[in-house]
């Protein structure tokens, strides 16, 4: 259970007691916060448990960004004990479409946009049930382009690596289907991208290994959908990357992990 951190810290003590243990790494999964939690255990390099949880749990990560001003869209938490109409009404001012996703969940389960009311309970009660925790983020729907963008911290400084423009299908449902890379972009726009991802990483304190983010270039500008403490998954950081630009990605992240140059 990579989500058993405990056991992670207990398997990790083992192996390092025996020798066999270099460092603690993931590359497209979602489990960064227990990466970073075994290896604070054991004094190995990486995000700090406090950051990593930041670029887990989607609720932590929207606080972060709407405190440090990092451009996101506007968002609650939800729970079967909300009055959910209610907080359209209120919050959103009646508007759709929406997207609801669990808060604690990877791979887009439970992840739907709600095109209108009469969508709405019935995608937010299987977002929460898909949720660990039993809660679900409610936020506003990003209209634009979608980017994914690879990126590795280290030793305080953040260098770019991949940036692919990513292809979703199949509303309300958001599947993947493929990502080009390089992309084509004006040059003022694929800056501020980057220049909203770094204040996201910032904001979430991803200080040591890697980071990706989901961003897209709305009529307001960059809007960040979610950063997440690891390379991307997808195929874009194991192949599209390497491919096209003859560098390892992976490796790169192990070395870091490893505490080498």
């Amino acid at each position: 259970d990579l989500k058993d951190k405990e056991g992670i810290v207990n398997l990790a003590l083992k192996l390092k007691e025996n020798g066999g243990l270099k460092c603690i790494f993931t590359a497209g999964t979602d489990f960064s916060a227990s990466v970073s939690y075994a290896c604070e255990k054991l004094n190995l390099p990486s995000h700090s448990f406090v950051a990593a949880t930041n670029a887990s749990i989607k609720t932590q990560m929207r606080e972060c960004f709407q405190k440090d001003l990092v451009p996101s869209p506007l968002f609650v938490k939800l729970s079967n004990s909300c009055d959910i109409e209610k907080i359209v009404e209120e919050k959103f001012k009646g508007f759709y479409p929406l997207v609801v996703k669990p808060v604690d969940n990877m791979g887009a389960r439970g992840c739907r946009m709600i095109r209108n009311k009469k969508e709405l309970l019935s995608a937010v009660d299987l977002a929460i049930k898909s949720s660990k925790s039993g809660y679900a983020i409610l936020e506003e729907f990003m209209e634009g382009p979608e980017y994914s963008i690879d990126a590795l911290i280290y030793n305080g400084t953040m260098t770019i690596t991949g940036f692919a423009e990513r292809h979703i299908k199949y509303p309300p449902y958001f599947i993947e289907i493929g990502h080009t890379m390089p992309v084509t972009l004006d040059k003022k726009i694929h800056a501020e991208l980057i220049s909203a991802f770094a204040l996201g990483a910032k904001s979430l304190g991803l200080t040591c290994g890697a980071a990706k983010a989901d961003i897209k270039y709305t009529e307001k500008g960059p809007m960040i959908g979610e950063i997440a403490g690891r390379l991307s998954g997808g195929y874009m950081s194991g192949w599209t990357y390497p491919y096209a630009s003859d560098l390892n990605l992976t490796k790169q992240g192990l070395l870091i992990a490893c505490n080498k140059e």
